[in-house]
């Protein structure tokens, strides 16, 4: 399955951005490096939908996979479950994201491990 993002996409993704867990206010691996990348507000946006799709899994398998697309901006990639593990007595995952930016040939990817808490909701490990 394939998430794309038009114009009334990417305002859903801003006011989704408002209301996102914690997780995202507290760290944003993708951030620091926006310029660099290119990656748009509304990128890291999708970038977080998305991760909460994968995270929604039940259960959360390796390989899991989840694609995104932003045609305002032209960037795109994957969101992919790399790992299964526990850390201080939660479960846990990694996630590979593969990004593809319009403005540039060459891909990035990050890895983030994620953790769910005793309430269920799903935080990066810090």
């Amino acid at each position: 399955m394939k998430l794309q993002f038009g114009r009334t996409g990417a305002m859903a993704v801003a006011l989704l951005l408002a209301g996102v867990s914690v997780c995202s206010a507290q760290i944003n691996p993708f951030r620091s490096s926006s310029r660099a990348t290119g990656l748009t507000n509304a990128d890291v946006g999708m970038l977080f939908t998305t991760a909460g799709l994968v995270n929604k899994n039940e259960p959360v398998k390796v390989g899991d996979t989840q694609d995104w697309s932003n045609p305002t901006s032209g960037n795109s990639g994957k969101v992919t479950v790399t790992r299964l593990f526990h850390y201080s007595g939660m479960e846990c995952h990694s996630l590979r994201y593969d990004l593809t930016f319009k403005a540039s040939n060459a891909p990035r990817t990050y890895n983030v491990d994620w953790c769910k808490t005793k309430t269920g909701e799903w935080k990066i490990k810090s």
